[in-house]
């Protein structure tokens, strides 16, 4: 990174002082750090093609890595045209109708030196990419677990989704999208999410520009036969989310692993171009792999489905992608059937009974929070008033306060925000529910009589035939309920 100068000056007049180590690469440049925690830059530039293959002696997911890790040296020559086009976009930038709070790292100001700009970043916030471990790392279990395990990771990954679909429901192209641009909290009991890098965010266009990370390109992109879209926006989504949840790239499975330099085509570029099937593709297991963490135990089947859309038929037809709010939904539900091991740690979806993660496979105790409809012009007319089937279900771990989100207990489109709307804290002799959202209406039914809750309200434990009843909404309207039951592990 020998073309990096240590300081850059903004168009207010202000000295930045840039950090070496690199947030990350992508299509157009590279972003860092400054000595301002608050503040990274984004510095637009060329590649040397010398070094593009550096370190070519790695495999594949090694090369694909080291690309996203290591910036080499990089054409940062000032360019007025392209200072001028930059300056452009960035304005046609904060031009754009974004959705109200939506967690997006918008540009500050403009460099006078150097083709980039200025953009604001919150402090203790992390690539998402310190989710995949570095490809050959040792003990990958204990990773997966030390950096927030698979519940952490369905969160995350669900809040991501809810933040494209926000986006694409304007609708806006996010266009450059990679484990680089999105930000995390870098505490693994936080949740919070970010996207970065907004300089390429526009209109869904047909004449749209074929910008792409290595490896998170969709195949009608990375050939050239079609500009970015929401849609290719959901393919590097994809990619994103299978490598975080399964610790290995969809598309770098042996076949591609095992491809010898003397061969006529790279392996790789063809995987990258939508010419190889995926790892787990259903009809042909060619590319098939074992790397990785097993995938029956960080995919449910609804989000598997997702993926088998997205790499199978949606490979070479991205009409047949599902949406970031079909993501959303799935990973939303997946993310909610999560418990946590007494004994390791580790988080587990909720059907597996034990932990699969553990020598011990001990069962956890936990919160069962099953939400079904409720219609009050059935109650006592000889039908039930509560839907025959349940809506969603949320597990609540015996160790740790549970935040429930609106989706829970109403119905949320994916672009909606979805905002905390109830804490429930479990106790030794009994459960404590608090509101979170003065815009919802919380009844708890207690001795068969019914009461609302406006601040925390400490209830017996939930155990089976003293099961806890909640209602969100005005009683009088259909509205979702909740029955909470205990359920105890050995």
């Amino acid at each position: 990174m020998s073309n990096i100068p240590d300081t850059v000056l903004d168009d207010g007049g202000t000295i930045h002082h840039l950090l070496k180590e690199p947030l990350g690469r992508g299509g157009q440049g590279v972003v860092l750090r400054t000595r301002n925690p608050h503040i990274a830059v984004k510095l637009v530039g060329h590649f040397s093609e010398a070094d593009s293959d550096e370190k070519s002696e790695l495999h594949t997911a090694g090369k694909l890595w080291n690309k996203l890790t290591h910036v080499p040296a990089i054409d940062l020559m000032p360019d007025v045209e392209k200072q001028k086009a930059l300056w452009q976009r960035l304005e046609d930038v904060r031009a754009l109708p974004l959705p109200l709070r939506i967690h997006v790292a918008e540009p500050l100001a403009m460099l006078r030196d150097h083709v980039g700009y200025t953009m604001g970043l919150l402090k203790d916030m992390v690539p998402m990419r310190t989710l995949i471990a570095e490809p050959g790392k040792p003990k990958l279990a204990q990773f997966y677990r030390e950096t927030g395990g698979l519940g952490r990771r369905l969160q995350l990954l669900a809040n991501i989704a809810g933040l494209l679909a926000r986006l694409h429901a304007v609708p806006l192209v996010y266009a450059d999208f990679s484990p680089n641009n999105v930000f995390v909290s870098e505490q693994v009991d936080a949740n919070e999410v970010w996207l970065i890098d907004l300089d390429n965010l526009d209109y869904l266009s047909s004449d749209a520009a074929g910008i792409f990370t290595p490896g998170f390109g969709a195949p009608e992109v990375v050939t050239g036969r079609a500009g970015v879209s929401t849609l290719s926006d959901c393919y590097a989504f994809a990619v994103l989310a299978f490598w975080v949840l399964a610790q290995i790239h969809p598309f770098l499975g042996d076949y591609v692993d095992e491809g010898g330099w003397d061969e006529d085509e790279d392996r790789e570029d063809l995987a990258f171009r939508g010419e190889v099937p995926w790892v787990e593709d259903q009809k042909d297991t060619e590319n098939h792999t074992e790397k990785g963490i097993a995938r029956h135990l960080v995919l449910t089947k609804p989000v598997r489905e997702l993926f088998e859309r997205t790499f199978e038929a949606g490979r070479k037809d991205r009409t047949k992608r599902p949406s970031m709010a079909e993501w959303a939904e799935a990973l939303r539900r997946a993310a909610d059937r999560i418990v946590s091991c007494p004994n390791c740690g580790s988080t587990f979806d909720v059907t597996a009974g034990s932990c699969p993660f553990c020598i011990e496979r001990p069962q956890p105790s936990f919160i069962h929070m099953q939400v079904n409809r409720w219609d009050p012009e059935f109650d006592g007319l000889g039908a039930s008033a509560v839907s025959p089937q349940a809506v969603w279900h949320k597990m609540l771990s015996a160790t740790e306060d549970g935040v429930i989100l609106r989706h829970v207990v109403e119905p949320v489109l994916a672009d909606a925000e979805d905002q905390p709307v109830l804490r429930i804290r479990i106790l030794r002799s009994g459960i404590a529910v608090e509101p979170l959202s003065m815009n919802h209406e919380v009844h708890v039914v207690v001795g068969g009589r019914v009461q609302r809750i406006e601040r925390e309200t400490k209830l017996p434990m939930p155990k089976a035939g003293s099961e806890a009843y909640l209602h969100f909404g005005p009683l009088d309207r259909p509205h979702r309920m909740a029955v909470l039951r205990l359920r105890e592990g050995a």
